[in-house]
């Protein structure tokens, strides 16, 4: 009902006074943004309480925080793709993707140190 509400209002605003077109895409996406965490919230709560009870919490951290650094990126690379500015988009979409790869380093590193262990407990070194 959201979006159809604001295609409507960004076609109204689009001949009426289209330069007040972006801030109205601006709003509608930071309405999106609110309306899905609040949708959301129940399913991060369920998984906070089902990876607590198997000891995986700090994995279902890591998860969640990659979740929402995507979808950020994702919204304002089109934000700025829908207000004609591409080269921004491309920009922000390469940061997020060095930012999930920063924040999945200490990952990586256990990943790594597990298969090590492995390895020498195999024989192999």
């Amino acid at each position: 009902m959201l979006a159809v509400t604001g295609v409507t209002a960004a076609m109204i605003v689009k001949q009426w006074k289209s330069d007040f077109l972006p801030l109205l895409r601006l709003a509608l996406a930071i309405l999106f943004a609110f309306a899905v965490i609040r949708t959301a919230a129940p399913l991060v709560s369920y998984l906070s309480e089902l990876t607590a009870q198997e000891g995986l919490a700090q994995y279902a951290e890591l998860l969640m925080k990659a979740l929402g650094i995507a979808v950020l990126t994702q919204c304002c690379a089109e934000l700025c793709r829908e207000s004609g500015e591409n080269s921004i988009a491309t920009g922000v979409e390469l940061a997020g993707k060095v930012e999930l790869l920063l924040l999945s380093l200490p990952l990586i590193g256990e990943i790594l140190t597990a298969a090590k262990e492995l390895l020498s407990l195999g024989g192999v070194t």
